[in-house]
C-alpha cells in the first residue's frame, strides 16, 4: 500500500509546484510603475509584445523581471501582464525572479531570440516549470 501511496503524493506535490497559464485577457495591466521601458510608440516600424506571468504558489511573493536585450524592462506580480512596443527586429527576451531574501535563491535568468516583425504581434507567459526553472515561452492564450 505505501508503495502506491507515496508515488502519488510525490505526484501530488511536484504537480502543486508548477505554475499555471493565465490567458492574455484575463490578466490585470501592470501597474505602470513596474514598467520601464517600450511603452511609446518608436518612429520607425515596430511590433507589439505582451508578456503575462502565470498564477500559482511558487515565488508567487517575488516579482518576475521581464528583459529584452539584458535590460529591465518591467517587474510583474503573478497574473500580471505588460505590453511592449519594440522597434522591428531581433531581441533577446528574458525572465527571472528576482528581489531579495528566498526570491534571491530562485532559478536564474532564462532568456531567449524572438523575431518581431512590423505590425507583428506575440505574446509570451512567463512561468516557473514543476522542475522550478524560470522560463518565458510563446502562447496562443
Amino acid at each position: 500500500m505505501q508503495r502506491i501511496i507515496a508515488p502519488l503524493v510525490l505526484i501530488a506535490l511536484l504537480a502543486g509546484c508548477s505554475t499555471s497559464a493565465v490567458p492574455v485577457d484575463k490578466a490585470r495591466q501592470a501597474s505602470t510603475s513596474s514598467v520601464y521601458l517600450y511603452q511609446e510608440t518608436p518612429v520607425a516600424p515596430y511590433g507589439t509584445l505582451t508578456v503575462v506571468r502565470d498564477s500559482g504558489f511558487v515565488s508567487s511573493g517575488c516579482d518576475m523581471g521581464i528583459y529584452v536585450d539584458g535590460k529591465l524592462v518591467a517587474k510583474l506580480a503573478t497574473k500580471e501582464k505588460a505590453t511592449f512596443k519594440i522597434p522591428a527586429g531581433n531581441i533577446v527576451l528574458g525572465a527571472g525572479v528576482i528581489g531579495g531574501g528566498l526570491c534571491g535563491t530562485a532559478a536564474d535568468r532564462r532568456e531567449r531570440e524572438v523575431s518581431l516583425g512590423a505590425g507583428q504581434v506575440k505574446k509570451y507567459r512567463a512561468f516557473i516549470s514543476s522542475e522550478a526553472d524560470v522560463d518565458i515561452l510563446p502562447t496562443t492564450l
